[in-house]
């Protein structure tokens, strides 16, 4: 009788590893049939839009993750630019480190082991000032910064930073016992926290990103339902942002492959808005009018 129990228990076992395995496999085919489904929507986007309706049978699961891969293509551009400008950053800072005299903060004064003239040191990323002599203002230095360089200055009474947009001001009241050794740690630190700051940097503009594209495809959907009212298609909110979704594909690489080279034409925003209902056009013109009553 406990031969026959365990064969039954192993034939249960067998049974659950069995439909276990079965539901991995649907799984992974299913997920195979969604990969395919898009990059097929996705070439059509890019050669052949008027084969763009096949969008309105997608669920809503399809069309989340495809808002995903829209918005990871238009980030691509600005996470370049922010990846090259923290390396860059963590190399200059490790340059004006080696610029630096020997300083204290005492008494809420930046003090000098020998007497020191200011100066400023600019590099592709970082424009540095050193005034222990009261010669510069904050406001100098605001108008000693071009673009997104980023100023740093060790003024008479303060420390001040300015990220672009972002200024800090540190009195020396907070940084009493600070001293050029660890100020220079702090500027050689950087550049092993540039691989963190870059992952960190993506996800933020990622997520700032994604927001943008679901803002501007609903937008282009509003227009995009003034089209099919004009036209005649019988098309409701969700079908038309189904359709704009893929639609904005190749506008969307097409700004996202010139931003990345540093390129930004005038008036980019209205150019995609217009290639993405140009698109948006010739895939619902191929859709049945509404046939009026007389």
């Amino acid at each position: 009788m406990e031969f026959i129990k365990f064969n039954r228990y192993n034939k249960t076992k067998r049974f659950v590893y069995k439909k276990r395995t079965v539901k991995k496999s649907v799984s992974l085919i299913k997920s195979g049939e969604i990969i395919i489904q898009l990059l097929s929507l996705f070439k059509n986007s890019l050669l052949h839009p008027e084969k763009l309706v096949q969008a309105l049978s997608l669920k809503k699961g399809k069309i989340i993750l495809y808002l995903l891969v829209i918005a990871t293509i238009a980030a691509i551009p600005t996470w370049v630019q922010g990846s090259t400008l923290i390396s860059e950053f963590g190399r200059d800072g490790q340059i004006i480190a080696g610029s630096i005299p020997e300083f204290t903060i005492e008494n809420e004064q930046l003090v000098t082991k020998e007497p020191v003239k200011s100066f400023i040191y600019k590099t592709n990323s970082i424009i540095f000032t050193f005034d222990p002599n009261g010669e510069r203002t904050v406001e100098d230095v605001n108008l000693d910064q071009i673009g997104n360089i980023v100023a740093i200055a060790l003024l008479e009474d303060r420390l001040y930073v300015n990220l672009p947009g972002y200024p800090i001001q540190l009195t020396y009241a907070q940084l009493n016992g600070l001293t050029s050794a660890t100020f220079i740690d702090i500027l050689f630190n950087i550049q092993s926290f540039s691989g963190t700051a870059v992952i960190f940097t993506f996800l933020i503009l990622w997520l700032a990103t994604l927001f943008v594209t679901v803002l501007y495809t609903l937008l282009y959907t509003l227009f995009a339902n003034c089209i099919a009212l004009i036209t005649g298609k019988a098309l409701k909110f969700g079908d038309n942002f189904k359709i704009i979704l893929f639609a904005s594909t190749l506008p969307t690489l097409f700004i996202a492959l010139l931003n990345t080279f540093g390129l930004v034409p005038s008036f980019q925003l209205e150019i995609k808005a217009i290639m993405t209902l140009f698109i948006y056009y010739l895939a619902v013109r191929t859709i049945p009018k509404i046939e009026r009553l007389p």
